[in-house]
């Protein structure tokens, strides 16, 4: 059993992922072997073989949810991803446990459908001199029993998340004052040095060094939901790491409170009728969670109303099905969802395997004959709608014949043993499941000894940043206005693979002095040339996922960003 080191804490991370990692993305704790979730396999086309036990037993917990909750005012949101924790201390980092979560807790600041950051419990936050960084918490802010959500509830949540014994490893406040090398607050604490409160509306956040605002808009104000002091004070680290509370919590900030959850099948909420944004509309809203092949029929139905393109993939080979029904409408996102595959740099330490990995996949094939298209290939991190996109940047081509050259010469000076590349993706998304039996195919044909692993969202990340994963590819959604908090997470120091890049920490380190867009530009543009000969992360594709929507839904709009801000206005128009 391989147990990863608490210590070593990531940095800062604005989205899996997902979903996951669209990532979302977490790492578990412990990876033990090579046992594969049973609910699923990949069959000789790459497709996903159901597990008849584990799909009827799926079938039974949603019908069960739904015939308790029967009526006009419930919406059911499809969803392809199970759910870790609904603990916001817990949680992982992917968009399936962020939205779960959030629909209780709000983080301070929430993203708007065009990825512009909206109030959540925060008005704003801001800075002066990008060290200092000042919080200011809505005059109206409340907990649905009527206390003013306050600064010390900011302050709690923090420091509990980054205590010795949660330890939460999606987050790191090493940046900070008062804070250890390892981003974690002293044991027991109720204050620190860079969490400084003002008054009940005001407080502050002290880096050590710079850091771009945007990074803290996007990591620490986005993706840290706030739990209440008031409620939860007298509880020990111990208690709250594990508190069944959060599973059916009587005080929220929220629009929605949990009531019942099976965290592999369905979370069903109702709404609070206290809620500081204005009541709920829909009383009822349930989460079910179901794989990719079965939303179709459930659209079909009506059995589901809603579907997140961060959280909910609909099989390239459904598509047309679900744009001819006449109860939904379909909208397909831009491309800026990273099929993010990542190389555990400890197991394949050679960049010139990790080029030939790339040089023998023929990518154009799998976004034409699998994708039908809906979807681009770009080298680097910059999708096309990003403002800092480079369009004369060249891609690396379908080559098997330099991939082979690659490959041989780092077997011929003992640089690579040529060992089997443990190759791991989410069961949840049918379409890399599909293009991993092409993927392989390339693989082998220029002499890489691969195997596929499909596990679920969640019992991916058990293997992921272990010695027991070579590469995994996720899908991965990068704000396209800011991708400097994704790529300092996965590419700086102390990053889940331990990829190390001096040139790399050098240029993220200018970020926080870069005041232009050409200057901020040029950064990224330096970091893709980087990691395109580097290789320490490569995207398969950037790919339009698609969202749907029910006709008997107003004001509901299935984007990547913001889609659940606005939730209590969604109403039911039948």
């Amino acid at each position: 059993m391989i147990k990863k080191e608490y210590i070593k804490k990531k940095k800062i991370f604005n989205k899996i992922v997902a979903g996951v990692m669209a990532l979302t993305f977490s790492l578990g704790l412990a990876a033990c072997g090579k046992e594969e979730d049973t609910s699923s396999t990949t069959g000789n086309d790459g497709s996903v073989v159901e597990n008849s036990d584990v799909s009827d037993d799926k079938t039974d917990n949603t019908d069960n949810t739904q015939a308790e909750s029967s009526g006009n005012s419930i919406v059911n949101i499809g969803v392809n991803d199970n759910i870790k924790s609904l603990n916001p201390l817990q949680m992982d980092y992917g968009f399936m446990d962020q939205y779960a979560v959030a629909f209780s807790y709000l983080p301070l600041l929430q993203n708007s459908s065009s990825g512009e950051k909206i109030p959540g419990v925060a008005e704003s936050i801001t800075t002066d001199d990008n060290q200092t960084f000042h919080i200011k918490i809505r005059d109206d802010a409340t907990w649905s029993d009527g206390e003013p959500i306050t600064s010390d509830d900011v302050i709690f949540t923090f420091l509990k998340i980054s205590s010795p014994v949660v330890a939460n490893e999606n987050f790191s406040f090493s940046g900070f004052k008062g804070f250890d090398e390892g981003g974690l607050s002293p044991e027991g604490a109720t204050e620190i040095e860079g969490l400084v409160k003002i008054d009940d509306k005001n407080l502050d956040l002290v880096a050590v060094d710079k850091f771009p605002l945007s990074a803290i808009q996007n990591s620490y104000g986005t993706w840290i939901n706030i739990i209440p002091y008031h409620v939860l004070k007298d509880l020990s680290d111990e208690e709250l790491a594990s508190y069944e509370w959060f599973d059916h919590p009587d005080v929220v900030s929220g629009p929605y409170k949990v009531v019942d959850s099976d965290y592999d099948h369905y979370i069903t909420y109702e709404a609070n009728e206290n809620y500081f944004n204005g009541a709920p509309k829909i009383k009822t809203l349930n989460v079910k969670i179901v794989q990719s092949n079965e939303l179709l029929a459930g659209l079909s139905t009506g059995e589901i109303d809603f579907v997140q393109p961060a959280v909910g993939t609909v099989p390239v080979e459904d598509r047309e099905a679900v744009e001819s029904l006449d109860n939904v409408e379909a909208i397909y996102a831009d491309a800026i969802t990273n099929e993010l595959t990542e190389f555990n740099i400890a197991t394949v330490p050679d960049a010139r395997v990790r080029q030939a990995f790339v040089y023998a996949i023929d990518r154009e094939n799998i976004v034409n004959n699998l994708l039908g298209g809906r979807a681009e290939i770009h080298d680097g991190m910059i999708s096309s709608v990003s403002p800092y996109f480079d369009a004369d940047q060249e891609n690396i081509p379908y080559d098997p014949d330099k991939a082979k050259e690659l490959l041989d010469e780092a077997i011929a000076d003992g640089s690579w043993d040529n060992h089997t590349i443990n190759y791991y993706v989410s069961s949840g998304d049918s379409n890399i499941v599909r293009a991993t039996a092409v993927i392989e195919q390339n693989l082998e044909a220029v002499g890489f000894d691969v195997e596929i692993h499909t596990t679920d969202f969640a019992s991916m990340w058990n293997y992921v940043g272990t010695e027991d994963c070579d590469v995994h590819s996720v899908q991965y959604t990068m704000q396209p206005s800011d991708y400097y908090s994704d790529e300092i997470y996965l590419f700086g120091t102390g990053n889940r693979y331990s990829y190390s890049n001096e040139q790399v920490d050098e240029l993220l380190s200018q970020f926080a002095n870069a005041t232009t867009d050409d200057e901020i530009r040029q950064l990224y543009w330096d970091l893709d040339e980087i990691f395109v000969e580097d290789i320490p992360a490569f995207s398969l594709y950037f790919g339009k996922n698609l969202g749907i929507v029910s006709t008997r839904l107003k004001n509901a709009t299935p984007s990547f960003y913001g889609a659940f801000a606005n939730v209590q206005e969604w109403e039911i128009v039948e």
